[in-house]
């Protein structure tokens, strides 16, 4: 973790020598992290600076040959929806609170299929009414400054992409949209972000797992962000170290139950024409945690738009990844083999408020299992947002 932490600082002050040397070039904008809130990017102001905003997702899946996997299952089409209503309000000119608010139901194939990776990120445990955030942001030094807290969810500022980064648009594998690495809780937490220089942002998160003893077992990460332009063509660089203060058990003395989780990951984007852009991301973790059936992921692919074939608005995306399993797991397989993961999909909108995305999955060695047959996944999610 310290060669990791030593490594962060040297490329902050790389990119600052580098920014600095170059002051003189094209200045061009930046957003601090890959903003997922509705209410952001389309939401109204009614009143007073509040705005509001809802979206609902509905995914249909449906398998085809996961009825010769062992235990014996089935090929299934089964579905989910979620509702998002988000409402954010400035309290002051650089002051803003946020509230969200998730309604959702259905389990999609979790009962079916079994992964590492994961299939559908918008699918939930089944019927579900929760607050999803409810954080309070404030400005200082003309926004270098950046503090938020509350009931965060931190994937909002860590382990950010634009390209693969939101299950309602874009990629719907959990592992697609964030590094399945990291061991993210939710619960209170707070988020600081420093941005010296507009080519650079560096975030710390602090977060809870639940509400009760906050104070205990915490879970921490740090996050340098370079984002330089070529060309002005905009590429974004995110390296970032954690750990995760909770109990977890050595794989290799099971009386130790306090260990800590902790790992590193990369995650990057970027622009290589105007409707291209490729992504990357790499995650690794502690090998030795009970907890931990695999340790090191990685995941790499493209967006592409539609305004190649008259569709400006349309995306075309692949990605493909892998999950290796941890020594300590692969000791109680059979035949253990690295978990890939393909996927497709074609985002068509139809209009300002609706889009259609087909999407296709490819599971191989479910599980880090060998003997597990390739699965393959269809699937039609609707997004509308009001």
């Amino acid at each position: 973790m310290k060669k990791i932490s030593i490594i962060i600082a040297v490329l902050v002050l790389i990119i600052v020598q580098f920014r600095t040397a170059h002051a003189s070039g094209e200045q061009h904008e930046h957003d601090q992290h890959v903003d997922k809130h509705i209410t952001h990017a389309e939401g109204p102001a009614i009143a007073n600076g509040l705005n509001i905003a809802a979206g609902m997702t509905m995914v249909g899946q449906g398998t085809s040959g996961n009825d010769g996997n062992v235990p014996p299952e089935e090929d299934v089409i089964d579905g989910n929806f979620s509702v998002d209503l988000e409402i954010s309000s400035s309290m002051s000119e650089n002051g803003e609170a946020f509230f969200a608010l998730e309604v959702g139901n259905g389990t999609g194939l979790t009962e079916e299929l079994d992964t590492f990776w994961g299939f559908n990120a918008d699918a939930g445990p089944g019927s579900t009414v929760e607050i999803a955030e409810m954080w309070y942001e404030h400005q200082l030094k003309e926004g270098m400054v950046t503090f938020t807290a509350g009931e965060l969810d931190l994937t909002n500022y860590f382990d950010g992409n634009e390209v693969a980064n939101d299950e309602t648009t874009q990629f719907l594998s959990d592992g697609f949209i964030n590094d399945i690495t990291v061991e993210f809780p939710a619960g209170p937490g707070t988020r600081l972000t420093f941005s010296p220089d507009e080519m650079i942002d560096i975030s710390f998160g602090a977060q809870s797992d639940g509400w009760e003893d906050i104070d205990e077992k915490a879970f921490l990460i740090a996050e340098a962000d370079i984002k330089p332009s070529f060309n002005e063509l905009q590429g974004n660089y995110r390296l970032y170290v954690w750990t995760n203060r909770g109990n977890h058990t050595d794989a290799n003395d099971a009386a130790k139950t306090e260990e800590n989780g902790s790992g590193y990951g990369i995650s990057a984007d970027q622009q290589v024409m105007d409707n291209l852009s490729l992504f990357a991301r790499f995650g690794k973790r502690n090998d030795d945690i009970t907890e931990y059936e695999f340790d090191m992921a990685w995941s790499a692919g493209l967006a592409l738009g539609g305004s190649m074939w008259g569709r400006d608005n349309d995306i075309f995306g692949i990605a493909y990844g892998k999950a290796m399993s941890a020594d300590h797991y692969e000791n109680t397989l059979t035949n253990p083999a690295d978990e890939g993961h393909f996927e497709t999909y074609y985002s068509t909108v139809v209009n300002e408020h609706i889009a259609v995305t087909p999407d296709i999955q490819v599971v191989t060695n479910a599980k880090g299992d060998d003997d597990f047959e390739t699965v393959v996944i269809g699937s039609v999610r609707a997004q509308l947002t009001f």
